[in-house]
């Protein structure tokens, strides 16, 4: 009976005590819960933040990447300027240049007759009955004489895109008995001398002074 009277006796403290656990394990429950729900809002506040900054970044490089193609459409434009310039001063100089070659037609015919009647070469331009190199000032010409071995070389001006640009035409004498003299034309100055005549050859690198006349 005493064991039993105990046993009702230390039944409530026994619940009491379950209680107490429960609201205790509870209660850890909701702190710990409040703690990790705490946590994920400081969480999700810093990715809100991240993204944000990404978003930024991202602006950052298309206005960037915006201002770039911009600055290479107007240099597309400006390269485009400068080329149209560049032909347009080109032809220009071209034009002034043809216009200025009938001076060699002119003195290629005194030397071919020189030649022909003497069979060797004006070793000056007066013997060709020819004016002095000065007195050929045309457009862009700024001079047209014979050279010692009977090569006619034409000298221009700025206007022609090479200020002391040189043209030379060389003798060639081996059918002269047949066919006349040859003239073979270099320049060793314009690049781009096929626009003035396409009889004309551009060697690079080659001063005018290593192009032989033709025996």
């Amino acid at each position: 009976m005493r064991s039993e009277d105990a046993m009702r006796r230390s039944i409530p403290s026994l619940l009491l005590l379950l209680l107490v656990a429960a609201l205790g394990f509870v209660g850890w429950q909701l702190v710990s819960g409040s703690r990790r729900q705490a946590q994920l809002v400081d969480e999700v506040a810093a990715l809100r933040q991240q993204q944000e900054q990404m978003r930024a970044t991202l602006q950052e490089s298309r206005d960037s990447l915006d201002a770039m193609r911009e600055q290479q459409e107007r240099v597309r434009e400006t390269l485009s300027e400068s080329r149209e310039s560049l032909l347009g001063a080109n032809d220009r100089a071209s034009l002034l240049m043809r216009e200025d070659l009938h001076v060699a037609a002119v003195m290629r015919t005194a030397v071919a007759e020189y030649y022909m009647s003497t069979g060797r070469m004006p070793e000056q331009p007066a013997l060709a009955g020819l004016a002095r190199p000065e007195q050929y000032r045309g457009k862009t010409l700024r001079s047209a004489t014979v050279l010692d071995d009977g090569s006619i070389e034409l000298e221009f001006d700025a206007a022609s895109g090479v200020d002391g640009g040189r043209i030379r035409f060389v003798a060639d004498t081996s059918r002269a008995d047949a066919m006349g003299l040859q003239w073979q034309c270099v320049t060793a100055d314009y690049p781009l001398i096929a626009r003035v005549t396409p009889a004309c050859e551009y060697r690079s690198g080659a001063g005018l002074g290593d192009v032989p006349a033709k025996p």
